[in-house]
């Protein structure tokens, strides 16, 4: 099991560059606490021109013991302070997540986030549904990872993330995988016990 937490910056109209100067900052202060941190910006979806924060963990304690360092940190809590002063965004986060599929990419810089409305009683059949997804695209330059909360608003929602190297790769692995007949079954039978709320992409940023 892996825990991911996730920050979502969406940057006030005029602020977009300062706002991606702090995360990328934060970001790398992350890094140096030797936490595996990713910063990327929303290209498609609801969610356009925000950023995404994103630190996995290989368990709980790991995650809530680095959450301790950070708020100690001296160059967070600068940063923090100027925010206070001056935002240049609007924060959604940290939120947490468990994942109950797969493993993150660090190879990929494409994602497609796919967020569902799946009660926890269906988790093992979603499972299944996802290993299934998995060995259909077995062949091809792309994962699957999967999501559930632990802290969150919304704690019915599926995350299911496709990696892809490019946005090229992944316009392509959807025409020829996403659109079969083998992955459409999969899609239909999903429908059974989830219903699909959204879809953003994210390019991950100094990558």
């Amino acid at each position: 099991m892996s825990i991911v937490s996730r920050r979502i910056l969406r940057p006030i109209l005029g602020k977009s560059k300062i706002a991606l100067e702090r995360a990328t900052k934060y970001k790398d202060i992350m890094v140096n606490h030797g936490i595996k941190a990713r910063l990327g910006t929303f290209i498609g979806g609801e969610l356009n021109n925000c950023l995404q924060l994103t630190a996995i963990y290989p368990d709980m304690t790991s995650a809530t013991k680095s959450f301790t360092q950070l708020s100690q940190d001296q160059e967070i809590i600068k940063l923090m302070s100027t925010r206070e002063d001056d935002p240049s965004g609007h924060l959604v986060g940290p939120e947490v997540y468990r994942s109950i599929h797969g493993q993150p990419s660090p190879n990929h810089s494409i994602l497609l986030i796919r967020e569902y409305d799946v009660d926890r009683k269906y988790i093992p059949e979603t499972k299944n549904l996802l290993e299934e997804v998995e060995e259909i695209g077995k062949d091809e330059d792309t994962k699957v990872f999967a999501l559930y909360p632990i802290i969150a608003d919304k704690m019915d929602r599926l995350f299911v993330v496709y990696y892809y190297s490019s946005f090229e790769s992944m316009g392509d692995i959807i025409d020829r995988i996403g659109m079969s007949e083998s992955f459409q079954n999969v899609v239909n039978r999903a429908n059974d016990i989830g219903k699909l709320k959204s879809s953003n992409v994210v390019k991950i940023i100094n990558y």
